[in-house]
């Protein structure tokens, strides 16, 4: 792996910079890899023994990935579920043989990834890592998907996000005949002007389904290198009682799919009428996607880029150092 090169150290925002710069490439070379879609026919085929479900397990934006990731499992006929590593450590699930689980760590490092590994019950069914760090503790303990281009380094998770987004999609390819000669979404999006949420001293971000998790990598990575109050909440959550928190100096992003529901519809229209009465700025971020079986995947990798571009004009607009951390670590051990 190859880091940016100057007479000087590169800022925080130059790490950024250059993992976004690559992120589509690395992309498209972990979808083609045969290595990888070998082992994700190896994950499919433990997934397709009776009575298997599907853990999804990580931390930080690895969880959210795998939030994003739920929907599209389950449309497919998997039982799955995704929780963090310390709901999975302070609360475990009974052991079962025939559950598949899956630990997803882009630096393959955390802390509670190894607490968990130490730990876990010799009665557990077939484990497998999701990682972009080929030499790490993970995938040195366990059989694993691993995402080209190496470990990320910028802090706050760009490129990682997209590319644990398409190893759960190749995984979803090798379980699904009808996704056999699928290729990845274009991943790209027009450069979008967030100059009017630069006065705001909160967000919101929502979305339903696979878009929840992507709404809350959106709130992780705007508290990160905006270092500013942001939340996330499923849509119709929103709707539950956080609508209070809506005033002028409040944004709030929509999340949405071009083919949502009649409930997800009338859901995000009552919040965008709610939000116009408290004077508040919003912005729905529609993405155009397909058909199943990975439709429901599709919409969070479309999205991917716009948001991540949403999440670092909002950090510009406010922090002079972009991307360089005063209390945390790109590795949380």
């Amino acid at each position: 792996m190859h880091t940016p090169t100057s007479t000087d150290a590169p800022s925080g925002l130059d790490l950024i910079r250059w993992e976004q710069s690559r992120q589509v490439a690395d992309a498209h070379a972990t979808w083609n890899d045969p290595a990888q879609q070998h082992q994700a026919q190896q994950i499919a085929e433990a997934l397709r023994q009776p009575g298997a479900s599907l853990l999804l397990l990580g931390m930080g934006a690895s969880h959210h990935a795998n939030s994003a990731a739920l929907a599209a499992y389950r449309s497919v006929g998997i039982t799955a579920l995704a929780l963090s590593l310390d709901e999975a450590l302070s609360m475990p699930l009974p052991p079962s043989a025939a559950q598949v689980t899956l630990l997803v760590s882009q630096s393959g490092e955390s802390g509670e990834l190894r607490t968990f590994l130490e730990a876990a019950s010799t009665d557990r069914g077939p484990t497998f890592g999701l990682s972009l760090s080929p030499d790490s503790y993970l995938v040195r303990q366990l059989p694993s998907l691993v995402a080209a281009g190496g470990p990320e380094v910028g802090f706050a998770a760009t490129r990682s996000y997209l590319l644990t987004l398409v190893l759960h999609r190749l995984i979803l390819r090798a379980y699904s005949p009808e996704a056999a000669h699928t290729d990845l979404p274009a991943l790209d999006g027009e450069a979008l002007d967030f100059s009017r949420f630069g006065q705001v001293r909160s967000m919101v971000f929502a979305g339903s389904g696979a878009l929840a998790g992507l709404a809350a990598m959106a709130a992780l990575g705007t508290i990160e290198l905006g270092r500013f109050p942001a939340l996330h909440y499923d849509l119709g959550q929103l709707r539950h009682g956080p609508l209070e928190l809506l005033t002028p100096e409040t944004g709030i992003v929509l999340l949405r799919r071009s083919d949502e529901t009649d409930y997800e519809r009338q859901t995000a229209e009552s919040i965008l009428k709610a939000a116009q009465a408290a004077g508040c700025l919003s912005l729905s971020l529609v993405a155009e996607v397909s058909a199943l079986p990975l439709g429901l995947l599709t919409a969070p990798l479309k999205l991917c880029l716009p948001v991540q571009q949403l999440v670092i004009d909002l950090a510009l607009q406010r922090v002079e150092r972009v991307g360089e951390p005063v209390r945390s670590s790109k590795v949380t051990r």
